[in-house]
Protein backbone atom coordinates (compact mmCIF):
# COMPACT_ATOMS: atom_id res chain seq x y z
CA UNK A 1 0.00 0.00 0.00
CA UNK A 2 1.11 3.61 -0.84
CA UNK A 3 3.17 5.17 2.32
CA UNK A 4 4.60 1.62 3.33
CA UNK A 5 7.25 1.25 1.29
CA UNK A 6 8.96 4.49 2.35
CA UNK A 7 8.36 3.39 5.98
CA UNK A 8 5.68 6.12 6.66
CA UNK A 9 2.86 3.79 7.94
CA UNK A 10 0.92 6.19 9.90
CA UNK A 11 -1.42 7.28 8.05
CA UNK A 12 -4.81 10.36 8.65
CA UNK A 13 -7.21 11.20 6.03
CA UNK A 14 -7.89 14.91 5.78
CA UNK A 15 -11.29 16.18 4.84
CA UNK A 16 -11.12 20.42 2.90
CA UNK A 17 -13.67 22.69 4.15
CA UNK A 18 -16.76 22.14 1.75
CA UNK A 19 -16.20 25.75 0.49
CA UNK A 20 -13.28 23.93 -1.98
CA UNK A 21 -15.54 21.44 -2.54
CA UNK A 22 -18.55 23.95 -3.82
CA UNK A 23 -15.75 25.96 -6.01
CA UNK A 24 -15.48 25.37 -10.09
CA UNK A 25 -13.22 22.32 -11.12
CA UNK A 26 -10.52 24.86 -12.28
CA UNK A 27 -10.83 27.18 -9.03
CA UNK A 28 -11.17 23.81 -6.55
CA UNK A 29 -7.96 22.31 -8.28
CA UNK A 30 -5.92 25.18 -7.09
CA UNK A 31 -7.48 25.28 -3.09
CA UNK A 32 -6.84 21.59 -3.06
CA UNK A 33 -3.37 22.03 -4.40
CA UNK A 34 -2.60 24.72 -2.11
CA UNK A 35 -3.67 23.12 0.71
CA UNK A 36 -1.86 20.39 0.11
CA UNK A 37 1.40 22.56 -0.41
CA UNK A 38 0.59 24.30 2.82
CA UNK A 39 0.12 20.60 4.40
CA UNK A 40 3.69 19.88 3.35
CA UNK A 41 5.15 23.05 4.14
CA UNK A 42 4.06 23.01 8.07
CA UNK A 43 5.25 19.50 8.16
CA UNK A 44 8.80 19.80 6.98
CA UNK A 45 9.13 22.98 8.72
CA UNK A 46 8.92 20.91 11.73
CA UNK A 47 11.16 17.60 10.49
CA UNK A 48 7.84 15.65 10.13
CA UNK A 49 8.19 13.24 7.17
CA UNK A 50 5.23 12.85 4.72
CA UNK A 51 3.46 11.98 1.58
CA UNK A 52 0.20 13.13 0.52
CA UNK A 53 -2.17 12.54 -1.90
CA UNK A 54 -5.89 13.21 -3.40
CA UNK A 55 -8.08 10.46 -2.32
CA UNK A 56 -11.15 12.31 -4.43
CA UNK A 57 -12.41 14.86 -2.20
CA UNK A 58 -10.14 14.12 0.73
CA UNK A 59 -6.24 14.04 1.43
CA UNK A 60 -4.52 11.12 2.38
CA UNK A 61 -1.10 11.56 4.47
CA UNK A 62 1.18 9.09 5.08
CA UNK A 63 4.00 9.74 8.09
CA UNK A 64 6.22 8.36 10.63
CA UNK A 65 4.79 11.11 13.88
CA UNK A 66 1.19 10.39 13.39
CA UNK A 67 0.72 12.03 16.65
CA UNK A 68 2.87 15.32 15.54
CA UNK A 69 1.58 15.65 12.18
CA UNK A 70 -2.23 15.68 13.84
CA UNK A 71 -1.33 18.73 16.61
CA UNK A 72 -0.18 20.81 13.60
CA UNK A 73 -3.38 20.25 10.85
CA UNK A 74 -5.52 21.40 13.54
CA UNK A 75 -3.71 24.86 12.64
CA UNK A 76 -3.96 24.65 8.89
CA UNK A 77 -7.01 26.69 7.31
CA UNK A 78 -8.97 24.99 4.70
CA UNK A 79 -8.98 21.47 6.82
CA UNK A 80 -12.61 20.94 8.12
CA UNK A 81 -11.76 17.45 10.34
CA UNK A 82 -8.87 14.89 10.12
CA UNK A 83 -8.98 11.33 11.21
CA UNK A 84 -6.17 8.49 12.12
CA UNK A 85 -7.12 5.94 9.51
CA UNK A 86 -6.92 2.55 12.33
CA UNK A 87 -7.60 0.45 9.31
CA UNK A 88 -6.66 -0.60 5.45
CA UNK A 89 -7.47 -2.70 3.19
CA UNK A 90 -8.08 -4.08 -0.14
CA UNK A 91 -11.06 -3.08 -2.13
CA UNK A 92 -13.31 -6.10 -1.85
CA UNK A 93 -16.66 -6.05 -0.11
CA UNK A 94 -15.02 -9.47 1.95
CA UNK A 95 -12.19 -8.42 3.17
CA UNK A 96 -13.63 -4.66 4.18
CA UNK A 97 -16.03 -6.62 6.49
CA UNK A 98 -14.11 -8.97 8.05
CA UNK A 99 -11.45 -6.21 8.76
CA UNK A 100 -13.80 -3.94 9.95
CA UNK A 101 -15.28 -6.57 12.31
CA UNK A 102 -12.15 -7.30 13.65
CA UNK A 103 -10.57 -3.73 14.43
CA UNK A 104 -13.58 -2.12 15.54
CA UNK A 105 -15.34 -5.30 17.27
CA UNK A 106 -13.80 -3.53 21.01
CA UNK A 107 -14.88 -0.16 20.25
CA UNK A 108 -18.60 -1.05 19.83
CA UNK A 109 -19.10 -3.88 22.58
CA UNK A 110 -21.91 -2.80 24.64
CA UNK A 111 -22.48 0.54 22.76
CA UNK A 112 -24.65 2.08 19.99
CA UNK A 113 -23.22 2.43 16.79
CA UNK A 114 -23.14 3.46 12.88
CA UNK A 115 -21.45 2.62 9.79
CA UNK A 116 -21.03 5.45 7.27
CA UNK A 117 -19.35 4.14 4.64
CA UNK A 118 -18.53 6.85 1.11
CA UNK A 119 -16.97 5.81 -2.21
CA UNK A 120 -14.79 8.08 -4.26
CA UNK A 121 -16.81 8.61 -7.31
CA UNK A 122 -16.53 5.18 -8.84
CA UNK A 123 -20.04 3.10 -9.19
CA UNK A 124 -20.47 -0.75 -8.48
CA UNK A 125 -19.75 -0.99 -12.13
CA UNK A 126 -15.96 -1.27 -11.19
CA UNK A 127 -16.16 -1.65 -7.36
CA UNK A 128 -18.89 -4.08 -7.60
CA UNK A 129 -20.64 -3.11 -4.54
CA UNK A 130 -22.04 -0.13 -3.37
CA UNK A 131 -21.47 2.49 -0.26
CA UNK A 132 -25.12 0.74 1.15
CA UNK A 133 -23.38 -2.45 1.01
CA UNK A 134 -20.46 -1.81 2.82
CA UNK A 135 -22.98 -0.08 5.81
CA UNK A 136 -25.31 -3.00 6.20
CA UNK A 137 -22.70 -6.19 5.63
CA UNK A 138 -20.07 -4.49 8.55
CA UNK A 139 -23.07 -2.79 10.31
CA UNK A 140 -24.56 -6.55 10.84
CA UNK A 141 -21.32 -8.17 11.20
CA UNK A 142 -20.55 -5.30 14.18
CA UNK A 143 -24.16 -6.05 15.35
CA UNK A 144 -23.00 -8.55 17.42
CA UNK A 145 -21.03 -6.96 20.18
CA UNK A 146 -23.18 -3.45 19.68
CA UNK A 147 -26.47 -2.37 18.98
CA UNK A 148 -26.97 -0.02 15.52
CA UNK A 149 -28.04 3.88 16.25
CA UNK A 150 -27.92 5.96 13.02
CA UNK A 151 -28.83 9.26 14.66
CA UNK A 152 -26.85 9.41 17.63
CA UNK A 153 -24.46 6.43 17.79
CA UNK A 154 -21.40 6.66 20.35
CA UNK A 155 -19.50 5.07 18.24
CA UNK A 156 -19.65 6.19 14.76
CA UNK A 157 -17.19 3.91 12.19
CA UNK A 158 -16.56 5.30 8.67
CA UNK A 159 -15.14 3.68 5.56
CA UNK A 160 -14.32 5.35 2.43
CA UNK A 161 -13.60 3.48 -0.74
CA UNK A 162 -11.65 4.42 -4.05
CA UNK A 163 -10.24 1.57 -6.30
CA UNK A 164 -6.75 1.29 -4.82
CA UNK A 165 -7.83 0.63 -1.38
CA UNK A 166 -10.17 1.16 1.97
CA UNK A 167 -9.42 3.14 5.15
CA UNK A 168 -11.88 3.17 8.17
CA UNK A 169 -11.28 5.07 11.47
CA UNK A 170 -13.87 5.97 14.05
CA UNK A 171 -12.76 9.42 15.39
CA UNK A 172 -12.97 12.89 13.85
CA UNK A 173 -10.80 15.54 14.88
CA UNK A 174 -12.05 19.29 13.55
CA UNK A 175 -9.84 21.81 11.90
CA UNK A 176 -9.98 25.38 11.66
CA UNK A 177 -11.87 25.69 8.54
CA UNK A 178 -12.00 28.18 6.68
CA UNK A 179 -9.57 28.26 3.08
CA UNK A 180 -6.16 27.58 2.21
CA UNK A 181 -3.93 30.17 3.17
CA UNK A 182 -2.56 32.04 -0.22
CA UNK A 183 -6.02 32.05 -2.07
CA UNK A 184 -7.44 34.82 -1.72
CA UNK A 185 -4.40 37.06 -2.51
CA UNK A 186 -2.26 39.36 0.32
CA UNK A 187 -2.66 42.14 2.61
CA UNK A 188 -1.01 44.03 5.26
CA UNK A 189 -2.48 44.14 8.25
CA UNK A 190 -1.41 47.12 10.87
CA UNK A 191 -0.17 45.09 14.14
CA UNK A 192 0.08 46.69 17.29
CA UNK A 193 0.97 43.73 19.60
CA UNK A 194 -2.59 43.88 21.34
CA UNK A 195 -5.78 41.54 21.19
CA UNK A 196 -7.49 43.56 18.57
CA UNK A 197 -4.89 43.74 15.65
CA UNK A 198 -3.39 39.91 16.15
CA UNK A 199 -7.43 38.55 16.19
CA UNK A 200 -7.83 40.38 13.03
CA UNK A 201 -4.56 39.05 10.92
CA UNK A 202 -5.82 35.50 12.11
CA UNK A 203 -9.20 36.31 11.00
CA UNK A 204 -8.18 37.74 7.76
CA UNK A 205 -5.70 34.41 7.05
CA UNK A 206 -8.47 31.88 8.04
CA UNK A 207 -10.47 33.25 4.89
CA UNK A 208 -7.03 32.29 2.77
CA UNK A 209 -5.64 35.99 2.71
CA UNK A 210 -2.13 35.40 3.32
CA UNK A 211 -0.77 38.69 5.27
CA UNK A 212 2.87 40.69 6.03
CA UNK A 213 2.54 42.78 9.03
CA UNK A 214 2.94 46.35 9.86
CA UNK A 215 4.40 48.16 12.99
CA UNK A 216 4.47 51.65 13.57
CA UNK A 217 6.76 51.49 16.21
CA UNK A 218 5.49 54.70 18.95
CA UNK A 219 7.42 52.86 22.08
CA UNK A 220 10.98 51.81 21.19
CA UNK A 221 12.80 48.39 21.48
CA UNK A 222 10.80 46.62 24.27
CA UNK A 223 7.90 47.70 22.61
CA UNK A 224 8.98 46.76 19.29
CA UNK A 225 10.52 42.61 20.91
CA UNK A 226 7.02 42.59 22.12
CA UNK A 227 4.95 42.68 18.62
CA UNK A 228 7.72 40.97 17.28
CA UNK A 229 6.47 37.84 19.55
CA UNK A 230 3.47 38.37 18.73
CA UNK A 231 4.01 38.14 14.75
CA UNK A 232 6.26 35.29 15.00
CA UNK A 233 3.74 33.34 16.87
CA UNK A 234 1.49 33.97 14.11
CA UNK A 235 3.51 33.05 11.58
CA UNK A 236 4.96 30.15 12.97
CA UNK A 237 1.87 29.10 14.53
CA UNK A 238 -0.64 29.66 11.54
CA UNK A 239 0.87 30.98 8.39
CA UNK A 240 1.62 27.51 6.81
CA UNK A 241 3.00 27.86 3.29
CA UNK A 242 3.94 31.34 3.62
CA UNK A 243 6.88 33.58 4.68
CA UNK A 244 5.29 36.71 6.21
CA UNK A 245 7.02 39.83 6.79
CA UNK A 246 6.89 42.33 10.02
CA UNK A 247 7.54 46.13 8.77
CA UNK A 248 8.82 47.88 11.58
CA UNK A 249 8.59 51.78 11.13
CA UNK A 250 9.76 54.46 13.54
CA UNK A 251 6.46 56.60 14.24
CA UNK A 252 8.47 59.20 16.31
CA UNK A 253 8.77 62.20 13.79
CA UNK A 254 5.54 61.49 12.50
CA UNK A 255 4.20 61.86 15.86
CA UNK A 256 6.71 65.08 16.35
CA UNK A 257 5.17 66.36 13.20
CA UNK A 258 1.41 65.38 14.70
CA UNK A 259 1.80 67.54 18.07
CA UNK A 260 3.42 70.46 16.68
CA UNK A 261 0.87 71.02 13.59
CA UNK A 262 -2.10 69.88 14.96
CA UNK A 263 -5.14 70.27 17.14
CA UNK A 264 -4.60 68.66 20.24
CA UNK A 265 -8.49 67.30 19.83
CA UNK A 266 -7.33 65.80 16.30
CA UNK A 267 -4.39 64.03 17.50
CA UNK A 268 -5.81 60.73 17.40
CA UNK A 269 -7.52 60.58 14.84
CA UNK A 270 -4.60 62.20 12.56
CA UNK A 271 -2.21 59.41 13.94
CA UNK A 272 -4.77 56.77 12.40
CA UNK A 273 -4.65 58.74 9.26
CA UNK A 274 -0.64 58.82 9.26
CA UNK A 275 -1.03 54.91 9.92
CA UNK A 276 -3.31 54.42 7.18
CA UNK A 277 -0.77 56.59 4.35
CA UNK A 278 2.58 54.71 6.16
CA UNK A 279 0.50 51.48 5.46
CA UNK A 280 -0.30 52.13 2.10
CA UNK A 281 2.96 53.46 0.96
CA UNK A 282 4.36 50.26 1.75
CA UNK A 283 2.26 47.67 0.44
CA UNK A 284 1.76 49.25 -2.84
CA UNK A 285 5.58 49.01 -2.39
CA UNK A 286 5.31 45.68 -1.25
CA UNK A 287 2.62 44.64 -4.32
CA UNK A 288 0.05 43.90 -1.20
CA UNK A 289 -3.64 44.52 -2.32
CA UNK A 290 -5.50 45.55 0.88
CA UNK A 291 -5.07 47.24 4.27
CA UNK A 292 -6.53 45.64 7.34
CA UNK A 293 -6.92 46.63 10.94
CA UNK A 294 -8.03 45.25 13.92
CA UNK A 295 -10.63 48.61 14.57
CA UNK A 296 -14.29 47.89 15.87
CA UNK A 297 -16.86 50.44 15.98
CA UNK A 298 -16.68 53.03 19.02
CA UNK A 299 -14.30 50.62 20.91
CA UNK A 300 -12.07 54.24 20.81
CA UNK A 301 -12.34 58.18 20.12
CA UNK A 302 -10.74 57.07 16.53
CA UNK A 303 -13.39 54.03 15.92
CA UNK A 304 -16.53 55.74 16.05
CA UNK A 305 -18.38 55.38 12.89
CA UNK A 306 -18.23 58.79 12.02
CA UNK A 307 -14.84 59.24 12.87
CA UNK A 308 -13.96 55.66 10.63
CA UNK A 309 -16.21 57.03 8.15
CA UNK A 310 -14.21 60.40 7.87
CA UNK A 311 -10.36 58.43 7.41
CA UNK A 312 -11.73 55.95 5.35
CA UNK A 313 -11.25 58.03 1.55
CA UNK A 314 -7.74 59.35 3.35
CA UNK A 315 -5.70 56.26 1.03
CA UNK A 316 -6.94 54.31 -2.30
CA UNK A 317 -6.43 51.01 -1.19
CA UNK A 318 -9.24 48.96 0.69
CA UNK A 319 -9.32 48.96 4.20
CA UNK A 320 -10.26 45.97 5.68
CA UNK A 321 -11.79 45.33 9.62
CA UNK A 322 -12.70 41.85 10.16
CA UNK A 323 -13.41 42.85 13.79
CA UNK A 324 -15.70 45.22 12.97
CA UNK A 325 -18.72 44.50 15.25
CA UNK A 326 -16.81 42.41 17.86
CA UNK A 327 -16.73 43.48 21.15
CA UNK A 328 -13.42 43.36 23.69
CA UNK A 329 -14.96 40.42 25.45
CA UNK A 330 -15.14 38.52 22.45
CA UNK A 331 -11.73 39.63 20.82
CA UNK A 332 -10.41 38.61 24.00
CA UNK A 333 -11.61 35.13 23.69
CA UNK A 334 -10.67 34.75 20.67
CA UNK A 335 -7.09 35.91 21.21
CA UNK A 336 -7.17 32.88 24.05
CA UNK A 337 -8.06 30.54 21.70
CA UNK A 338 -5.98 31.07 19.09
CA UNK A 339 -3.20 31.34 21.29
CA UNK A 340 -1.78 35.17 20.95
CA UNK A 341 -3.52 36.36 24.23
CA UNK A 342 -0.95 35.54 26.67
CA UNK A 343 2.16 37.85 25.01
CA UNK A 344 -0.96 40.36 23.51
CA UNK A 345 -1.75 40.97 27.67
CA UNK A 346 1.73 42.50 28.21
CA UNK A 347 1.56 45.14 25.26
CA UNK A 348 1.15 48.67 26.33
CA UNK A 349 -0.84 50.88 24.82
CA UNK A 350 1.37 53.79 22.75
CA UNK A 351 -1.34 55.35 20.86
CA UNK A 352 -2.59 57.91 23.82
CA UNK A 353 -1.33 61.12 22.35
CA UNK A 354 -2.94 63.62 24.79
CA UNK A 355 -5.35 64.00 27.75
CA UNK A 356 -7.13 66.34 25.89
CA UNK A 357 -10.69 65.24 25.30
CA UNK A 358 -10.65 63.69 21.76
CA UNK A 359 -12.88 64.78 18.35
CA UNK A 360 -15.83 61.44 18.55
CA UNK A 361 -17.86 62.77 15.19
CA UNK A 362 -15.91 64.55 12.88
CA UNK A 363 -16.19 64.91 8.52
CA UNK A 364 -13.99 64.04 6.13
CA UNK A 365 -13.93 67.47 5.25
CA UNK A 366 -12.29 68.61 8.81
CA UNK A 367 -10.27 66.01 8.88
CA UNK A 368 -8.86 66.77 5.28
CA UNK A 369 -8.37 70.31 6.43
CA UNK A 370 -6.42 69.56 9.96
CA UNK A 371 -4.44 67.17 7.60
CA UNK A 372 -3.29 70.18 5.38
CA UNK A 373 -1.14 71.23 8.53
CA UNK A 374 1.03 67.85 7.69
CA UNK A 375 3.89 67.56 5.50
CA UNK A 376 2.97 64.47 3.29
CA UNK A 377 6.80 64.03 2.69
CA UNK A 378 7.29 62.55 6.22
CA UNK A 379 5.21 59.52 5.46
CA UNK A 380 7.48 58.07 2.20
CA UNK A 381 10.40 59.18 4.67
CA UNK A 382 8.94 56.76 7.16
CA UNK A 383 8.11 54.09 4.98
CA UNK A 384 11.51 54.24 3.07
CA UNK A 385 13.08 53.81 6.67
CA UNK A 386 11.27 50.60 7.28
CA UNK A 387 13.07 47.39 8.39
CA UNK A 388 12.16 44.39 7.50
CA UNK A 389 12.32 41.32 9.63
CA UNK A 390 11.73 37.53 7.94
CA UNK A 391 9.53 35.94 10.48
CA UNK A 392 9.98 32.79 9.81
CA UNK A 393 14.24 32.94 10.23
CA UNK A 394 13.92 34.53 13.42
CA UNK A 395 14.97 32.83 15.82
CA UNK A 396 15.03 33.02 19.96
CA UNK A 397 18.21 35.28 19.89
CA UNK A 398 17.11 37.74 16.91
CA UNK A 399 13.94 38.17 19.58
CA UNK A 400 15.74 38.82 22.47
CA UNK A 401 19.57 40.14 22.41
CA UNK A 402 19.07 43.37 20.12
CA UNK A 403 16.35 44.38 23.19
CA UNK A 404 17.94 44.41 26.13
CA UNK A 405 20.77 47.01 26.17
CA UNK A 406 20.71 50.86 25.82
CA UNK A 407 24.23 52.61 25.03
CA UNK A 408 22.87 55.53 26.59
CA UNK A 409 21.11 57.20 29.65
CA UNK A 410 18.47 60.16 29.06
CA UNK A 411 16.52 62.64 30.69
CA UNK A 412 13.38 60.82 30.34
CA UNK A 413 14.13 57.21 31.51
CA UNK A 414 14.65 56.05 35.23
CA UNK A 415 17.34 54.02 35.98
CA UNK A 416 17.12 51.09 38.58
CA UNK A 417 20.34 49.64 40.52
CA UNK A 418 20.23 46.25 41.03
CA UNK A 419 22.99 45.57 43.41
CA UNK A 420 22.84 44.45 46.64
CA UNK A 421 21.99 47.08 49.35
CA UNK A 422 25.26 48.29 50.81
CA UNK A 423 26.95 48.54 47.09
CA UNK A 424 24.10 50.57 46.52
CA UNK A 425 24.86 52.73 49.11
CA UNK A 426 28.50 52.78 48.72
CA UNK A 427 27.84 54.56 45.27
CA UNK A 428 24.83 54.62 42.54
CA UNK A 429 23.89 56.93 39.91
CA UNK A 430 21.88 60.62 40.96
CA UNK A 431 18.20 59.61 41.45
CA UNK A 432 18.64 55.94 40.65
CA UNK A 433 15.68 53.48 41.85
CA UNK A 434 17.45 50.36 43.94
CA UNK A 435 15.85 47.09 43.54
CA UNK A 436 17.33 43.67 45.75
CA UNK A 437 18.79 41.49 43.55
CA UNK A 438 17.18 38.76 45.71
CA UNK A 439 13.49 40.03 45.54
CA UNK A 440 13.45 41.71 42.39
CA UNK A 441 10.15 40.62 41.52
CA UNK A 442 8.69 41.75 44.38
CA UNK A 443 10.02 45.24 43.54
CA UNK A 444 8.73 45.79 40.52
CA UNK A 445 5.28 45.98 42.18
CA UNK A 446 5.90 49.97 42.76
CA UNK A 447 7.80 50.65 39.47
CA UNK A 448 5.07 52.64 36.83
CA UNK A 449 5.06 51.15 33.75
CA UNK A 450 4.01 54.07 31.85
CA UNK A 451 7.74 54.98 32.25
CA UNK A 452 10.63 53.72 30.60
CA UNK A 453 13.64 52.00 32.44
CA UNK A 454 17.36 51.44 32.07
CA UNK A 455 18.56 48.59 34.86
CA UNK A 456 22.52 48.65 35.67
CA UNK A 457 24.78 45.97 38.35
CA UNK A 458 27.99 45.34 39.39
CA UNK A 459 29.55 43.66 36.38
CA UNK A 460 26.56 44.07 33.61
CA UNK A 461 25.34 40.35 34.09
CA UNK A 462 22.66 40.48 36.37
CA UNK A 463 20.94 43.47 34.37
CA UNK A 464 20.18 41.56 31.08
CA UNK A 465 18.43 39.17 33.52
CA UNK A 466 16.31 40.83 35.27
CA UNK A 467 15.31 43.40 32.26
CA UNK A 468 14.09 40.31 30.46
CA UNK A 469 11.45 39.89 33.48
CA UNK A 470 10.88 43.45 33.11
CA UNK A 471 10.02 42.86 29.56
CA UNK A 472 7.83 39.86 29.37
CA UNK A 473 5.97 41.89 32.25
CA UNK A 474 4.92 44.67 29.99
CA UNK A 475 7.98 47.57 31.22
CA UNK A 476 10.25 49.28 28.82
CA UNK A 477 13.40 48.22 30.30
CA UNK A 478 16.92 47.83 29.08
CA UNK A 479 20.54 46.83 30.71
CA UNK A 480 23.04 49.85 30.54
CA UNK A 481 25.42 47.89 28.83
CA UNK A 482 28.57 47.10 30.79
CA UNK A 483 29.23 47.42 34.60
CA UNK A 484 29.20 49.81 37.31
CA UNK A 485 32.37 51.34 35.62
CA UNK A 486 30.36 52.39 32.47
CA UNK A 487 27.52 53.78 34.39
CA UNK A 488 30.15 55.79 36.08
CA UNK A 489 31.87 57.36 33.13
CA UNK A 490 28.08 58.28 32.02
CA UNK A 491 27.41 60.00 35.19
CA UNK A 492 30.61 61.53 34.92
CA UNK A 493 29.61 62.86 30.99
CA UNK A 494 26.22 63.82 32.30
CA UNK A 495 27.60 65.94 34.87
CA UNK A 496 30.39 67.66 33.77
CA UNK A 497 33.06 64.79 35.18
CA UNK A 498 31.81 64.51 38.42
CA UNK A 499 29.84 61.56 39.56
CA UNK A 500 27.82 62.28 43.14
CA UNK A 501 25.79 59.98 44.49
Amino acid sequence: MEGQSSGLTERIVIRPTGEIALKAARARRRFQETLRGNIADALRARGIACELRMSGARIVLSTDSGEAACSILSKIFGISSYSTIEATTDCDLDAIVARGETVFADAVRHRSFAVRAKRSGHGKDKMGFTSTDVAERLGAALNRFGRVDLDSPEVAVEVEVDLAQAFMYSTRMPGPGGLPLGVQGRALTLLSGGFDSAVAAWQLMKRGVATDFALCNLGGGAYERLVLQVAKMLAELWAHGQRPRLFVVDFGAVVEELREKARETYLQILLKRQMYGVAERIAVAEGLEVIATGESIGQVSSQTLKNLASIDGTVKLPIIRPLITYDKREIVAEAERIGTAPLSARVREYCALTDARPVTATSAERVAEEAKKLDPAILDTAAAGRRVFDLKKLDASDLRTPYLFAEEISDDTVLVDCQPRHMFEAWHAPNAVHLNPASFSDGLRNLDKGKPYVLYCTYGTQAPYFVEIMQQAGYEAYAFRGGLSAVKKACEAAHGGSSPI
